[in-house]
């Protein structure tokens, strides 16, 4: 039975953008998939991009046969502040920034990625120096500076429109340490730009598109959420 909403399975994907698997063992700051529809609430835990994106297929693939619909959330931003795609790609459609990170992208199926090669790239497109930062120190260079305040004359905003309302999110340019994520938007990106390839018009992706296709993507941030997960989380839950 359809919800009210039009879906009749919902996902969330807490993701991450650890370089190795993570531990076989169910541990946090690592990948996990919830899905909720007629049957239930059901969580799964994740070792790499890999087999998540593996999972998300199999829940589509099974929506589609149905022919039931299904809203999937990511806890990663889906774009950039304003003037970066139109920098990097020569138009202003957020889609085709995404099919420009996915060509830059390499992420193996056992999380090996170069995600500080592809910032260290972007940022040589612009003047100055940024606006990506955030990086081991002994991964730092001119092109990509382990600290923020190193950047300079790069032109670009901080922040993107909804995270001037939402201050507790971090800016999608830093990469690396507490809170950061950056890192994860241009793996997760990539990787949801592979799903646009394979579903085609049976997917969109909000609020890029109208989010009428069987298969509707979107950005979430569970941190606002924060005070009702913990009056709700158990005894060493996770």
């Amino acid at each position: 039975m359809t919800s009210s909403a039009g879906f009749d399975r919902i996902i969330v994907v807490d993701w991450s953008a650890s370089k190795v698997a993570s531990p076989k063992r169910p541990s946090p700051d690592a990948i996990w998939m919830a899905v909720v529809d007629a049957g239930g609430t059901r969580c799964s835990y994740h070792r790499t991009r890999a087999d998540v994106m593996a999972a998300l297929r199999a829940q589509f693939d099974a929506t589609l046969a149905a022919g039931q619909r299904v809203l999937a959330g990511f806890d990663f931003p889906f774009g950039y502040p304003a003037g970066f795609g139109r920098a990097v790609t020569g138009v202003d459609d957020p889609l085709a920034l995404w099919a420009d990170l996915a060509a830059r992208v390499e992420d193996g199926d056992d999380n090996a990625n170069n995600r500080f090669d592809v910032a260290r790239a972007l940022n040589r497109l612009f003047p100055g120096v940024g606006p990506f930062w955030g990086c081991p120190a002994a991964l730092a260079d001119a092109d990509l500076p382990a600290k923020g305040t190193a950047r300079h004359g790069h032109g670009m905003p901080e922040r993107r429109q909804v995270e001037q309302k939402i201050t507790s999110a971090q800016p999608c340019w830093k990469l690396y340490t507490t809170g950061s994520v950056g890192s994860q938007a241009l793996l997760g990106i990539a990787r949801l730009a592979a799903l646009r390839d394979h579903y085609g018009d049976r997917l969109a992706v909000s609020p890029f598109q109208a989010p009428d296709a069987p298969i509707v993507l979107a950005e979430v941030y569970p941190s606002m959420l924060a005070g009702e997960v913990a009056a709700r989380q158990g005894v060493d839950e996770i």
